[in-house]
């Protein structure tokens, strides 16, 4: 039975489904023929109401059973519009998720155990769809159409291919009851450091925090400033701050900053505010080398944008 025990094995058939349909027949006997069973009909209705329940608990631990083999090869699908994104005062989503104990650990060794792969693994019907895709990709016109049908991204397509998402199902696939998860936001003050191959999903993690934090309000109802460092230069996650900017009205205190687009990109005047006129010729001069013999060339562009800024001033 699929009970909580301290050694488990879910990746096994659902031999429950046989006490399932031993109950429902006994049930099934018990009202329409008691006379079959040596019983009365007023105890036939009491045997099949206690077949019934009896095979609704074994029901149960099947659909279990079926449940955590039908994750572990695909998961479901879990999809969030921008619009549905919650956004907390108090704290920051970050997705669906669960707290990984040692039976997740005992859950995922037995994946990769070989007793279990025909559990694990795509089946053959699959595998056979996806190289009938590749073959068709070039064939002939009545061919080509059918690597779409086998492709048909919908729910009731068994054959459908997995998104194109990355990872492996199996690691969320272990444990069927996923919650939300979040973060508080005063945890927000240390440093977050996320890892993952390319493909997986880290830009796209920060897609959700940068919506979170530009659509969030402090307690004085004023946005948040919002400043994102992208060495890649992404252009999803630059549409994304421009819509999540534009959709929280705050279109006009976007900018961008991008040296390889300067008709885009917002400028910044270093020297147009200064306490002192040598400020000036400081920073100009301070980007020049000063070691060895550079250090000459420096001082004679200080002095000379010095004297250029006291002129104009």
């Amino acid at each position: 039975m699929a009970q909580s025990h301290a050694i488990e094995v879910l990746l096994r058939p659902a031999v429950e489904l046989h006490t399932v349909a031993v109950c429902a027949a006994a049930a099934f006997l018990s009202l329409v023929a008691p006379w079959s069973l040596a019983l009365s009909p007023a105890i036939g209705l009491g045997s099949a109401v206690a077949f019934l329940a009896f095979g609704t608990i074994r029901l149960r631990d099947a659909l279990v059973i079926l449940r955590y083999r039908r994750n572990i090869r695909r998961l479901p699908r879990y999809v969030m519009t921008s619009r549905d994104v919650p956004v907390s005062q108090q704290r920051l989503f970050i997705g669906r998720g669960f707290r990984w104990e040692q039976r997740h650990t005992h859950r995922l060794t037995q994946t990769f155990r070989p007793e279990f792969r025909r559990y694990v693994e795509p089946t053959s019907a699959y595998l056979l769809a996806r190289r009938l895709e590749e073959r068709l990709e070039f064939a002939p016109f009545p061919l080509s159409k059918l690597a779409r049908l086998t492709a048909w991204d919908v729910p009731i397509n068994p054959l459908h291919p997995l998104p194109p998402v990355g990872g492996l199902p199996r690691l969320h696939g272990i444990e069927p009851n996923e919650v939300d998860v979040s973060l508080p936001l005063a945890e927000r003050v240390g440093h977050s450091l996320v890892l993952g191959a390319t493909r997986v999903g880290k830009t796209r993690l920060a897609e959700l925090f940068v919506t979170q934090d530009i659509r969030r309000r402090n307690a004085a109802g004023e946005h948040e400033v919002v400043i994102v460092f992208d060495p890649k230069g992404d252009a999803d996650l630059l549409k994304r701050m421009y819509v999540e900017a534009k959709r929280a009205g705050r279109e006009h205190e976007f900018y961008v900053f991008h040296l390889g687009w300067p008709d885009f990109s917002a400028r910044y005047n270093a020297v147009g505010r200064f306490g002192r006129i040598s400020e000036v010729a400081t920073r100009i001069a301070g980007q020049l080398s000063g070691g060895g013999n550079s250090a000459a060339f420096r001082e004679f562009a200080w002095r000379f944008v010095n004297i250029i800024a006291r002129a104009l001033v």
